[in-house]
C-alpha cells in the first residue's frame, strides 16, 4: 500500500487524539489506559506508541489540542462594539459559552490533578491557554487606555486581573462542583457585575489614575 501520505498521518492522529480525548474527560489520566485508547481508536498499541511515545505524551497533546482547536476559533479579529465594556462582554461570552460546559469542567479536573505529576503540561496550559486571553484582553484594554477611556499603568497586568476575575474563577468553580458547568443566566449577570466592578476601578478619575 506504501507509506501513508502527510494527510493521512494528519487524519490518524486527529482521529487518536479524539478517541483519547473521550476516555480522558470520562476515566481521568489514570482510569484511561493505553489498551483503551488503542481499541477506542482501532488501532494496535504498537501504533499509538510509535506516534506518541507514552500515555503522558497522548495526555498533553489532548488537552494542548482541545485549547487551540476551541481558541483558534474564538480568537477576537476586532470588534464594532465601540464602549470598553461591551467589547469586555463580548470576549468573555466567547470564552465563557466554551468553558462552562460539563466537557471543559471534566477536563479541568483532570488536568489539576494531574498537574504535580506533570508541571511542564500545567506550564505549557497556561502559556497556551491563559496567555492568549491574556494577549486579546490586553489589547483591548491599551486601546481603551490610548483613547482615554481607562487609566492603566500596564494594561498586560490589567488583562491578568481580568481573566482571573471572570473566565478562570468562574471555571474553576464549576470545575470543583461549586456551581453548575453553565453559561446560564445567572452566571452571565455574575460575570456581568464583575466586569462593571472592574471597569470601575480602572476609569479615568480626578488625581491619579487606576495603577492597575
Amino acid at each position: 500500500m506504501g507509506r501513508p501520505t502527510t494527510e493521512d498521518a494528519v487524519r490518524l492522529t486527529s482521529h487518536i487524539l479524539k478517541s483519547a480525548r473521550e476516555l480522558f474527560f470520562e476515566h481521568g489520566f489514570d482510569g484511561a489506559s493505553a489498551d483503551m485508547i488503542a481499541e477506542q481508536a482501532r488501532i494496535s498499541k504498537r501504533t499509538l506508541y510509535a506516534r506518541f511515545g507514552s500515555k503522558a505524551r497522548v495526555f498533553e497533546a489532548v488537552i494542548l489540542d482541545e485549547i487551540d482547536t476551541q481558541l483558534r476559533a474564538l480568537e477576537p479579529s476586532g470588534s464594532d462594539e465601540p464602549e470598553i465594556g461591551s467589547r469586555l462582554r463580548v470576549i468573555a461570552d466567547r470564552l465563557l459559552e466554551w468553558l462552562l460546559t460539563p466537557r471543559i469542567a471534566s477536563m479541568e479536573r483532570v488536568v489539576i490533578a494531574q498537574a504535580v505529576r506533570f508541571p511542564a503540561l500545567a506550564a505549557n496550559i497556561h502559556d497556551f491557554g491563559y496567555q492568549r486571553a491574556v494577549q486579546w484582553v490586553a489589547s483591548i484594554l491599551a486601546h481603551a487606555n490610548a483613547r482615554g477611556e481607562l487609566s492603566l499603568a500596564d494594561p498586560l497586568f490589567a488583562a491578568e486581573q481580568f481573566v482571573t476575575l471572570v473566565v478562570v474563577a468562574p471555571m474553576r468553580r464549576a470545575a470543583l462542583g461549586l456551581s453548575p458547568p453553565a453559561y446560564d443566566e445567572a452566571a452571565r449577570d455574575r460575570i456581568a457585575r464583575g466586569i462593571d466592578l472592574f471597569l470601575d476601578g480602572c476609569r479615568p478619575r480626578q488625581g491619579d489614575g487606576c495603577r492597575t
